[in-house]
């Protein structure tokens, strides 16, 4: 056949681009390779849980259970290297599972056996049912007290999206079942707080009413699409799993139910989305959190709508996805900000924060201190101030891009592939302390695993 004369302009640019294309996506490739290596070679703790920061070498101080059970630097963790083992974990597994569908490597099989067990094993060392270790200290079995939402919600997902992936053995896969059905029975006799596994301390998180502390303030509450998402989604979840039409009752009961304070319905809340404080703003509560701990919540959305067969709560679900996605987008170029050649301190010491430690009787307390303790003008910000830039400008961007994909509209990834791309392959990863470069994986794994 001949084509119209117009038409081959546009053939032969076709073929002059389609070389510069391939090499692009090997480039991606490779730089995603490289992340894979270096977060095995210095984050992965002898749990399976992911360190937050560690030295170029690998270097990490660990809390001791002393420490631990002096709630130093502060009952939850904040400003040491297991901060954020359950969370990074869940994540980090879903984009484990990804690779794996796609590649079907031996290593990564192994590797998303190792974070199960980790998950698994932040599940074991506490007393109270429901609740979600953020690490171990250096003692295997001793762990900071207060948990949060923003542990035990990716917990949940990561669990659930290795279950269903094919890679674990039916003994495995059955054993995640079963705790996953006991940590969610745990949570709904506690009323769906995320309970502190201490007496008297309180809870920070609470799924069933959404925001409910002072506003302004997150003291055991969270915004009411997080809260909203990521209780559907357990709940379906658990459903998917355990073929319970007990959790199924309940999803479809809550999906219509307005939490405590809401004039919206879950369903509602869903289509909405949520507002986002642009990287490097203060949250500002009840609606608009910070992008990195809220993009999970778009996870446990898509989820929800590939579930759903009925076409007006599926319409629901698409609507709040492309929202956030929409919201999330303009972020994604914050990465170019970022100097692989800067030479900001970095102190993996986290100590100094004790300096400014007082005794915590309640979750408030807690808070306060850790906040003072973690700021950019306290003892953990003053020190290590490439933490703060990190944060702003691979962290978040990152998560924003994960964001962007998870919605699965291509109307809304298409005009920010390029910039993906190029936020996937800026960053030198064997020169950065914090481990959230993780989500470069998640990110590329989840538009690989799309695309197929």
């Amino acid at each position: 056949m001949t084509l119209p004369v117009l038409a081959r302009p546009a053939l032969a640019a076709a073929m002059l681009l389609a070389p510069i294309a391939a090499l692009a996506a090997d480039r991606e490739r490779a730089a995603v390779d490289a992340a894979h290596h270096e977060l095995g070679r210095r984050f992965i703790s002898p749990h399976g849980t992911i360190y937050d920061y560690a030295g170029l070498n690998g270097e990490v101080k660990v809390p001791t259970a002393g420490e631990v059970a002096a709630l130093q630097p502060n009952a939850l963790g904040w400003g040491t290297p297991i901060e954020n083992g359950a969370f990074f974990g869940g994540l980090y597994l879903d984009a484990l599972c990804n690779r794996w569908k796609v590649t079907r490597e031996p290593a990564v099989a192994r590797r998303a056996e190792q974070i199960a067990n980790g998950l698994l094993r932040l599940s074991e060392v506490g007393k109270t049912p429901g609740f979600i270790a953020r690490g171990i200290a250096d003692d295997d079995v001793s762990c900071y007290p207060a948990s949060s939402s923003d542990q035990t919600y990716p917990w949940f997902y990561g669990l659930y999206r290795y279950a269903i992936s094919g890679l674990p053995s039916a003994e495995q896969r059955a054993r995640v079942v079963a705790t996953m059905d006991r940590v969610a029975r745990g949570l709904e006799a506690n009323h769906w707080e995320m309970p502190i596994d201490r007496p008297n301390f309180g809870h920070f998180g609470h799924w069933l009413m959404g925001f409910a502390g002072t506003k302004g303030i997150l003291v055991g509450a969270e915004p009411q699409f997080d809260a909203a998402t990521r209780l559907l989604f357990v709940l379906r979840a658990l459903h998917h799993l355990t073929g319970d039409a007990r959790w199924f009752q309940l999803y479809r009961d809550r999906l219509g139910e307005k939490p405590a304070g809401s004039e919206w319905t879950r369903l509602e809340i869903c289509a909405h989305g949520v507002e986002y404080v642009a990287p490097g703003e203060p949250p500002q509560f009840p609606e608009r959190p910070r992008l990195w701990t809220s993009a999970s919540s778009q996870a446990g959305l898509r989820a929800l709508h590939d579930w759903e067969d009925d076409p007006a709560t599926r319409a629901a679900f698409r609507k709040g996805l492309d929202a956030n996605a929409r919201r999330a987008a303009p972020y994604i170029s914050g990465y170019a900000a970022y100097s692989n050649e800067n030479s900001l301190a970095f102190e993996v010491q986290w100590r100094s924060m004790n300096t400014l430690w007082k005794p915590q009787a309640i979750i408030s307390e807690a808070v306060e201190l850790g906040r003072s303790q973690k700021g950019e003008t306290g003892p953990w910000g003053r020190q290590s101030p490439r933490f703060a830039a990190e944060s702003l400008r691979l962290r978040d961007p990152l998560f924003a891009a994960w964001v962007v994909t998870l919605s699965g509209n291509a109307e809304i990834v298409t005009p920010v592939r390029g910039q993906i791309q190029s936020a996937l392959t800026h960053f030198a990863w064997d020169r950065l302390y914090t481990s959230t470069f993780f989500m470069a994986e998640c990110v590329y794994w989840q538009l690989q695993h799309s695309g197929r």
